[in-house]
């Protein structure tokens, strides 16, 4: 596998580049390939990352070639078709061919099964590696215990692809099995001894899983022993029926919980460690399936969150309202380069409706400058004419923590702005008038009637009241923290 890399590193040093993630228990480096045009200029401002994780169980070997020969093949068509040369062009290729080679050492050539350490399904620390990430528990004490660590306790194979997943944007991204030949979404862990158990981007995992099954010749009428209605499934309910323990800690579990990275997990054969005779008939199968997969990383909105002073703001909460105004229960943020990815489907017609979304960033500086922050609610139309839309969001002071903020609407913006106009001009024929007269008004005096502090009367009160409501009322108030997730 070095090798392969090196010679491809070598053949095209524009388009591609090594790196080591880490090393295993062993000390067996973790060795990857970077795709990309014009890959030594450095990482290009808004170029998506799409990731490809194989052989994370080590007996699992076919995710292992295949990534290589995604690699090859790529890199080789880059000068011969369209299609791929722009894919690369926009595009920033991660592939890592294995997660776990001290596993795949110990593994046998020509075994369809297996488990443990021994038959190296797990790593040299005995450890399933796709289940020794954050949970779901962990999660939910990560958002209310400011001194809880996730990286305590793991294997080193599992801190590096921790560490970088959250040193990195990522926006897309595949973990590659072997053992039955189907796709699974979020979530993997089970619910209360429930089966299916979505997330709030159940649409976005439906298409992206539906996608890669149509492209694949065999694998929605797969005859493997474990097998899924329509080769998709949802992993929560797939292993509740083939698998026994806890499902809780898989990759794509905390890639969706803790980073803003959507991930499926592609079963790819029904062995999980055949010859090389099969090697290039699997190819062959899911060669379309995985060049449509990336493309997919190019629809819904993408940008940079900017402060009042221009400079790109880090950690801001992306909040997307779909066309028929309900919110989504997941919100992305923003690197710390302002740069920011939201997947969404795009809408078949624009003049329905159907293609039109709102977003909105807003971000806390609660322990800094004490200050909240919010851009425009903006209107964006996703088609499938126009299905990736770039949409740069400006940041501007709302209000102060612990205060309810002015954020806006739709329909209702100008009519509060108009109101603050108002309040604003009073407060300024206030100042006006007091300036203009040295006249001492004793406790048994009053102002007339006709001045401006008639709005702090108590005949006129309530309609003061109801201004101050309607700006600060609670139905306006957005919470810059994702919902918790309906599991």
């Amino acid at each position: 596998m070095l090798d392969e890399i090196k010679d491809l590193t070598s053949g095209f040093p524009d388009l591609c580049s090594g790196f080591v993630l880490g090393a295993s228990v062993k000390d067996r480096p973790l060795i990857g390939i970077r795709l990309s045009g014009n890959i030594r200029a450095g990482r290009q401002s808004m170029k998506p990352m799409v990731r490809f994780v194989a052989n994370i169980h080590g007996n699992e070997a076919i995710g292992r070639e295949l990534v290589l020969h995604l690699a090859t093949y790529l890199l080789n068509a880059y000068y011969e078709e369209d299609r791929i040369r722009r894919l690369l062009d926009t595009t920033d290729i991660w592939l890592l061919p294995s997660i776990n080679p001290d596993g795949y050492e110990n593994a046998e050539k020509g075994a369809c099964s297996g488990t443990g350490r021994r038959h190296g399904m797990y790593n040299e620390g005995n450890v399933d590696l796709n289940r020794d990430f954050p949970s779901f528990k962990d999660w939910r004490q990560f958002q209310t215990d400011p001194n809880f660590s996730v990286f305590p306790g793991r294997q080193p194979e599992t801190l590096s692809m921790m560490d970088w997943d959250a040193s990195n944007p990522f926006v897309l991204s595949a973990d590659l099995h072997d053992g039955a030949v189907l796709v699974t979404y979020p979530f993997d862990f089970q619910n209360n001894g429930a089966g299916t158990n979505l997330t709030p981007d159940q649409d976005l995992f439906d298409h992206l899983a539906r996608g890669y099954v149509d492209n694949h010749p065999t694998m929605k009428g797969s005859t493997c022993f474990r097998r899924a209605e329509g080769g998709m499934a949802n992993g929560a309910e797939w292993y509740s029926r083939n698998s026994k323990g806890s499902t809780a800690g898989s990759m794509k579990d905390f890639s969706y919980l803790f980073t803003n990275n959507i991930q499926l997990s592609l079963e790819l054969t029904c062995c999980k460690y055949p010859t090389r005779y099969f090697i290039l008939r699997e190819w062959e199968n899911n060669k379309e399936s995985l060049i449509n997969y990336i493309e997919q990383v190019h629809m819904g909105i993408k940008g940079v969150v900017l402060n009042a002073d221009g400079t790109p703001a880090e950690n801001a909460d992306i909040v997307v309202w779909n066309p028929d105004g309900s919110r989504r229960g997941k919100n992305v943020t923003s690197f710390s380069t302002g740069e920011y990815w939201r997947l969404l489907l795009p809408g078949r017609r624009v003049n329905t409706g159907e293609s039109s979304f709102r977003i909105q960033a807003f971000l806390d500086d609660c322990e800094v400058s004490g200050r909240r922050y919010a851009s425009f609610n903006d209107r964006v139309i996703v088609s499938e004419k126009d299905p990736l839309v770039v949409k740069h969001l400006f940041l501007r002071h709302v209000g102060f923590c612990g205060v309810p903020e002015i954020v806006e609407q739709p329909g209702r913006a100008e009519s509060l702005i108009n109101q603050i106009e108002q309040f604003v001009q009073a407060t300024n024929q206030e100042e006006q008038f007091i300036q203009s007269t040295n006249q001492e008004f004793t406790e048994e005096e009053s102002f007339p009637t006709d001045s401006v502090f008639s709005i702090f009367d108590s005949t006129d009160y309530d309609d003061e009241q109801s201004i101050l409501d309607e700006i600060f009322t609670p139905d306006l108030q957005i919470s810059s923290q994702d919902e918790e997730f309906a599991a």
